[in-house]
């Protein structure tokens, strides 16, 4: 489901897989994507492949879709495949956000929107989930419980054996 930005149709919209392994996508405008965006989605999508919790999602033929209105606002979403759904939001972050604000905040949009598939929790080991944060301009995952930095988002999966799981368990 493409995103529509009913109140502004004068949005520049970006897709590409999620995954490597994904449906190769391409644009039709010629403008470049903010970087630090792409390279947010890129991170969280690689985190996406561990520590989810729950039912088993397919994302592998999701599509991020990525979208910059004429105010600068971002919208992230995603064009479903395979029983997922497809979403969008934006609450107003620039396409000028750094790599670690837009990071976070992705991360959080897609933790709440994989909670809607019949309870997943991503990331988790089944007793609790991570949270995004900002840690001195670095985006980090964060047991809520002792406050800890787990990794960086982009690295959870590196890090997840020490978390208390290995890190190909899901």
């Amino acid at each position: 489901m493409p995103i529509q930005d009913w109140w502004n149709q004068d949005s520049l919209v970006w897709h590409f897989a999620m995954f490597d392994s994904g449906p190769a996508v391409g644009e039709d405008h010629g403008v470049e994507a903010p970087e630090a965006w792409v390279r947010a989605l890129k991170a969280v999508a690689r985190d996406m492949r561990c520590l989810r919790y729950g039912r088993d999602v397919q994302l592998d033929g999701v599509v991020w879709e990525l979208a910059v209105n004429s105010g600068y606002a971002v919208t992230i979403g995603w064009q479903g495949a395979d029983g997922v759904g497809g979403f969008g939001l934006c609450h107003g972050l620039s396409m000028d956000a750094t790599f670690g604000e837009a990071s976070v905040w992705a991360a959080d949009t897609v933790q709440w929107e994989l909670a809607g598939y019949e309870f997943v929790h991503w990331p988790s080991r089944g007793h609790h989930v991570l949270v995004p944060r900002l840690r001195e301009a670095v985006p980090v995952w964060v047991d809520p419980h002792n406050d800890g930095t787990v990794a960086a988002i982009g690295e959870l999966c590196e890090h997840s054996g020490e978390w208390g799981l290995p890190a190909t368990d899901r």
